[in-house]
């Protein structure tokens, strides 16, 4: 008896004690939009064409990995939504095209850090905006 419950206060210790690492798991979410300006390559100006982009891939961080964990393809409206979260820090990333020449691989990311502080909490991420050459 007296052992079970040394062992029982020792487990309830082991759990009390650990802290539980960004990721799914929880009940929060991220929720943000991407949307595209299209330039024309010859002046470099916006051409006119606006819009929240459909179908466009959305990645995310949990804590400080150094690759992404997830990704998600945007709603017909733009929009992306990580759900099943728990609280911590994530990077939330997308790609942009750059002008000719301005970045070797042609793209760049457009990066947001954001918070979850609670259990049950929807985030904003914002809108990421992108361009398109």
């Amino acid at each position: 008896m007296k052992a079970s419950l040394v062992m029982m206060g020792a487990c309830a210790m082991l759990l009390a004690g650990c802290k539980k690492e960004e990721g799914v798991g929880g009940k929060a979410e991220i929720r943000g939009r991407v949307y595209t300006v299209e330039y024309d390559d010859n002046t470099g100006q916006p051409n006119g064409h606006e819009y929240y982009t459909p179908d466009y891939r959305v990645y995310i961080v949990y804590g400080d990995n150094d690759y992404f964990d997830d990704d998600v393809d945007t709603d017909p409206d733009g929009t992306f939504v990580f759900s099943w979260l728990r609280k911590g820090t994530y990077t939330i990333f997308t790609y942009s095209e750059c002008p000719q020449n301005e970045c070797p691989s042609g793209l760049e990311a457009v990066k947001r850090t954001v918070q979850i502080g609670d259990n049950k909490e929807v985030v904003d991420a914002g809108t990421f905006n992108i361009e398109k050459w």
